[in-house]
Parts: C-alpha cells; structure tokens; sequence
C-alpha cells in the first residue's frame, strides 16, 4: 500500500517583481484569531491544520500548525508534523521559519531577512532568495498573482501557473457559501477556494499516490480570515 514519502504545506505565490519588492499583505488582513481545518483522505479524516494570526504592534505574525495521521487498525502508516512561523513588518516578509516531521525525515528551514535577500538554511545547506518572495501558505490574498513560492518544508522556490476557475458553492463549516476557485499548476499542484472576505475556506492538494487530501474548514472563523498551507513534494 502506497502513500506519501513527503508532504506539503499549503501555501502562497509570487509574481516577479524587483528585488526588494513586497508582495504586500492586504491592509487590515487578516485579524488576529485562529482558522482551523479537518484533513481527510478518502472519507476518513487523518488530520487537522491551523493557522494562527496576531498583531503585534507593526508586526504581524503567522503560526501554521499540521498534524497528519493515516492509521490501519492500530498501526501507524504515515504521520506528518509541521509548524512553522511567519513575521511580517510594513508589508514584508522579515522571517520564516519551519520544523517538519515528515514520517520521521526532520527538515529545520531558517530564512532572515538581510537587505533585499532572504537568508538562512535547510537542516544546515545555505539558502539564499530574493526578498520579493512570500511562503507558500495560501492564506494571503496576493497567492493569486503569483508565479513563485516559497515551498514550506525545505525553503526553495517553486514555480506555478494560478487558472481562475471562478465562483462555486463549497461547505464552510455548517454553511454553504459562493467561493472563489483557482488551480495551481506546475510545480507544485492544488486546488484553492477564496471567500468573499479573502480567507481560504477550502484546497484540495494529491498525495504522491494520486489520492486527493481535502482541507475543510471546520466552521466560519470567528475573529481571523485566513488560510492554509501544504506541501507534497513531487
């Protein structure tokens, strides 16, 4: 029985702009609060995902937390534990970082913001991006202008095509509700579903096997509008 060797976070893109650019988060989005999301693989759920906001004077800051668990009886198959960590001051991204478990590989990502550069490592092997980029964690509005992310997990651009696939009803919680639909291609492979106030309410992203990973937002967000993020490697 096959499943992932690796995971992904979901995410955010980037259009190319010059360096030392910011792809600008929304003003007054999101508020501080906490979104959160049941995972589920082939009508059973393995998982959840959260995604933290809170202000901090200038500084906004970002706390991503993922916890996979594919069971058979009693034994564990696969598990995947992430958190990570973005601050954000006057529209920039100053510093990421991330701690994943992926079935028991660890990956430590550090980036810092050093003049127009994204500076630091993955489990110790230098990185060294452009200061334009954001993660790829989706709950930025800006994912959909994008070209490049920032892969979660390892710290690496990845390359996308964002398709507008327009307006479709999809479950929030216990509501129905019109959301926005855009596939991402290319590098990196999923399906995101804005809300009319820019919060992620749904992303389906494929497992290495093929099977589709649902993220479903648990109910309507009662003071953050956000999003999620994920990452399968290919």
């Amino acid at each position: 029985m096959r499943f992932w060797a690796s995971w992904l976070l979901i995410s955010g893109l980037l259009l190319p702009a010059p360096v030392g650019a910011a792809v600008p988060v929304p003003q007054g989005f999101p508020t501080s609060g906490t979104v959160a999301y049941d995972v589920w693989r082939e009508g059973s759920a393995i998982g959840t995902h959260t995604v933290e906001f809170r202000h901090d004077g200038d500084k906004l800051i970002v706390h991503t937390r993922i916890r996979i668990k594919v069971m058979l009886l009693f034994l564990t198959l696969y598990r995947f534990e992430h958190d990570a960590e973005e601050d954000w001051v006057d529209g920039k991204l100053v510093r990421y970082t991330a701690k994943t478990d992926d079935n028991g590989t660890p990956r430590d990502v550090l980036l810092e913001r050093v003049g127009q550069e994204l500076k630091g490592n993955c489990n110790g092997d230098p990185l060294q991006l452009p200061g334009d980029m954001i993660p790829g964690s989706l709950w930025n509005p800006a994912t959909i202008d994008q070209k490049r992310l920032i892969e979660p997990t390892i710290g690496q651009i990845r390359t996308v095509t964002v398709i507008d696939r327009g307006l479709e009803p999809v479950k929030a919680g216990s509501r129905t509700v019109q959301a926005h639909h855009y596939s991402l291609t290319g590098q990196l492979l999923r399906e995101v579903w804005y809300g009319a106030d820019g919060g992620v309410v749904q992303a389906v992203f494929l497992a290495k096997d093929g099977s589709p990973l649902t993220f479903e937002l648990q109910g309507a967000p009662a003071a953050a509008s956000g999003g999620l993020a994920g990452e399968t490697k290919p």
